[in-house]
């Protein structure tokens, strides 16, 4: 009989296979490529004039330099050699042999260009380095990254100094996990603050909402009112299709349809408050479900010590009375479009302000007072919390997306929103 090393096979089909993995990752060219963290000024092509006769700025960088730059701190660059820095004083500045060398800018993150510059917080000194030559690569995937050659700069010691203050246009930080994802990777710094505040505001209503309505004997979520047990498919659906809860507590919480769903599942789904707010639909759709009893003999609902009812909006179930899933006055807000007065911080509605809002306008942001009444909201055991808390987490969701998407802020860099986010966000700070 023969005899087979299934744990030699299995680690050398590991190894093989991490190998393969590695030539297929489409940054595999970066891998073997030192990375180095600098701060970098990239031009700002939007706001930099040039000579309109000889298309040439009148000075390199200072008062009078036509230039702008958007400052990245924390850029990594791939492939920069190693620098033994020998310099002297000499009679017209700084002297040295030549320094320089090629780096490679990975791809989706800035638009490197001639006369761009940056700094290697590791020197000894604020040596500032100039690039001089930009060229485009493709890697397999198709995706473009840069080529650049740059050289030390033999300038004069203020051009740090001009960088930071007159022939600055913005500042940003690079965020190196979001490379290769369909997020932005420059924040500056009120975004990371707003991203910040509104993590935390997630995490509190996902926390508190799975220790009120979360029932571990039947492995989904629960309220209780009029004397039933309550549970909503459309709501689970709602939170497993936008993946609300998908991490909790470090730990991967699974979420499933506790009842099987009907052939019409999806046409009821669509006919839902919930489905209206993935659709931003203000006209919403009934506001009554209908409470009926749970037959399904796979559930974990059924033949229990207490009863649970399924809520449906079949109109077949329309004998049985009716359970609002949303607040009539917020219904009716919603549909209407009139949130509270702002001015009203007393109001512990006012939350509902950023649900009204949200549902009416295409280019929603959230206030200063909605982000201080979701910290004041009191949570509690409530049927309109079992509700709203989710359709909130959404919201906060798609802010958080909107500030990470993707932009190009590289060469051109818009921070119209910077004074707005730093006045609203800094209520939680």
């Amino acid at each position: 009989m023969g005899f087979t090393n299934t744990e030699y096979r299995n680690s050398v089909t590991s190894l093989t296979q991490a190998q393969q993995d590695r030539l297929q990752n489409p940054y595999y060219k970066f891998i073997n490529q030192k990375p180095t963290v600098v701060t970098y000024w990239n031009m700002n092509t939007k706001l930099s004039t040039l000579d309109e006769g000889t298309k040439t700025n009148y000075a390199q960088l200072g008062k009078k330099s036509p230039l702008r730059y958007n400052k990245v701190k924390n850029f990594v660059l791939y492939g920069l050699p190693q620098f033994n820095v020998d310099m002297n004083l000499g009679e017209f500045g700084v002297e040295s042999s030549e320094i320089g060398g090629e780096f490679l800018v990975l791809p989706n993150t800035i638009v490197p260009i001639v006369d761009d510059y940056f700094t290697i917080p590791y020197l000894t000194k604020p040596y500032i380095f100039r690039v001089n030559n930009v060229s485009l690569s493709s890697l397999e995937s198709g995706q473009e990254y840069y080529i650049c050659r740059f050289h030390l700069d033999n300038s004069i010691d203020d051009y740090v100094e001009y960088l930071n203050s007159v022939n600055l246009a913005y500042e940003y930080n690079f965020e190196i996990a979001n490379v290769g994802t369909n997020k932005s990777t420059l924040f500056t710094d009120a975004e990371q603050n707003a991203i910040s505040v509104l993590d935390k505001l997630y995490d509190r209503f996902r926390t508190y909402y799975v220790e009120l309505f979360y029932k571990e004997n039947v492995d989904t979520f629960i309220y209780g009112y009029l004397d039933m047990f309550i549970y909503d498919p459309y709501l689970l659906e709602f939170c497993i299709k936008n993946e609300l809860f998908s991490i909790y507590d470090d730990k991967y919480l699974f979420l499933y349809q506790a009842v099987h769903k009907p052939n019409t599942f999806r046409i009821e789904y669509d006919n839902t408050i919930l489905a209206d707010v993935e659709d931003r639909e203000s006209q919403l759709h009934t506001n009554s479900l209908y409470p009926v009893p749970v037959h399904d003999p796979d559930s974990l609902l059924v033949d229990r010590m207490e009863s649970y009812v399924q809520l449906s909006n079949n109109i077949q179930h329309s004998q049985q009375n009716p359970i609002n899933q949303i607040h009539n006055t917020l219904f009716d807000m919603i549909q209407q479009n009139t949130p509270f007065d702002e001015e009203d911080t007393k109001n512990p509605k006012l939350y509902w302000n950023i649900i009204v809002n949200y549902m009416n306008d295409e280019n929603f942001s959230l206030t200063a007072p909605e982000i201080q009444s979701l910290l004041d909201m009191k949570i509690r055991y409530s049927k309109d919390l079992f509700y709203e808390i989710p359709i909130l987490m959404y919201i906060i969701k798609y802010y958080i997306n909107s500030l990470s998407t993707s932009k190009n802020t590289s060469n051109t860099g818009d921070n119209s929103n910077t004074v707005y986010l730093e006045e609203c966000f800094a209520v939680g700070r």
